[in-house]
């Protein structure tokens, strides 16, 4: 209480929370190596993760907060420097036990999460994404990016990383998420709810943006470069089947997040494009871009005045990655 001031119970709550959670993600990966997936204990397990992944996304919009507030958190007596510090270490933890997860199926380059193993497999995985992604937007990327990679033999840490940690992790859980997207086609929920993508996609915005020099940053970006295109490609397609079946006078709130969702994707299409030093295999966006195109332009004359604007904005940022693509065919 010295140390930590007021908060010091709160404090105390989400260290235990991250401790807890890399301890029962520990257990999980156990669990899917010895094949004992049906197993009654496993309830309990993925229990104890995703309630303590919700301790600790509460604490990071907790801390989102008290950053807009500036330094009234430090006048206001109740908070001091050591126990935002505190807190701050204990999300670091937290982070690097879903980074650590994600990596546990990601050797080699192929990304080998077991998506079709049960249910529970594919709610620890998209936790982890969502810890992953909400965590990491609120960090420096390039000092994620930074830390070294993984060998795949003995999983020891390399001098000459090829790729971050950090990196190889948001690669698979790129795919993870793409994969339960893929499963979710069919699914009459909202977009935000059928694709766990969503929760990476800022995350993924920093990384595609950051101008860092350093070698072993921009190599651990480059390494993202193929799944990247793969996992967008695919976004974009489903996202485009949602908006062809979606019924647009009744559904305006759905209407708003598919523009806005894949709006974000369009940037970071467009990011990655013009800073990618290899741009092999970016044609591959060129088939979803251009359907999205011609799925607007049949809409752009018959949506309310409300919708308008925000359908002329994708398509005006659909056309620029479209030029962009061709640019650097």
């Amino acid at each position: 209480e010295n140390q930590l001031g007021l908060t010091w119970p709160l404090c105390t709550l989400v260290q235990l929370a991250a401790g807890d959670l890399r301890l029962n993600l520990g257990r999980w990966v156990t669990i899917i190596e010895d094949g004992n997936i049906s197993s009654q204990d496993n309830e309990f397990v993925c229990s104890e993760i995703e309630s303590c992944a919700t301790v600790i996304l509460e604490t990071v919009q907790l801390m989102t907060s008290l950053a807009d507030d500036g330094e009234g958190v430090i006048t206001s007596g109740v908070w001091v420097p050591e126990a935002l510090l505190h807190i701050r270490k204990s999300l670091e933890d937290a982070l690097n036990s879903s980074v650590q997860y994600l990596n546990s199926f990601s050797c080699g380059g192929q990304d080998k999460t077991p998506i079709a193993v049960s249910d529970q497999a594919n709610n620890v995985g998209r936790i982890c994404c969502v810890l992953v992604g909400t965590i990491a937007s609120e960090l420096e990327v390039e000092d994620l990016l930074i830390s070294p990679s993984i060998d795949e033999r003995n999983m020891e840490l390399t001098k000459e990383a090829e790729a971050s940690c950090f990196a190889t992790a948001l690669s698979a859980g790129m795919l993870l998420c793409n994969a339960m997207g893929e499963k979710n086609v069919t699914n009459a929920e909202r977009l935000e709810t059928s694709e766990p993508l969503c929760c990476l996609l800022p995350c993924i915005m920093s990384v595609v943006a950051c101008s860092n020099p350093n070698e072993n940053v921009q190599t651990a970006v480059s390494s993202l470069d193929r799944p990247l295109v793969y996992v967008m490609s695919r976004f974009l397609h489903r996202a485009g089947g949602r908006w062809n079946h979606l019924d647009r006078r009744s559904q305006t709130d759905e209407v708003f997040t598919i523009l806005s969702i894949t709006g974000l994707c369009l940037l970071i299409i467009e990011e990655m494009v013009t800073s990618s030093a290899s741009r092999a295999g970016y044609q591959e966006l060129k088939s979803p871009l251009i359907a999205w195109k011609e799925a607007l332009l049949d809409v752009e004359d018959e949506v309310e005045d409300a919708l308008k604007e925000y359908v002329d904005t994708t398509l005006q940022q659909v056309g620029n990655c479209l030029i962009i693509l061709k640019t650097y065919q």
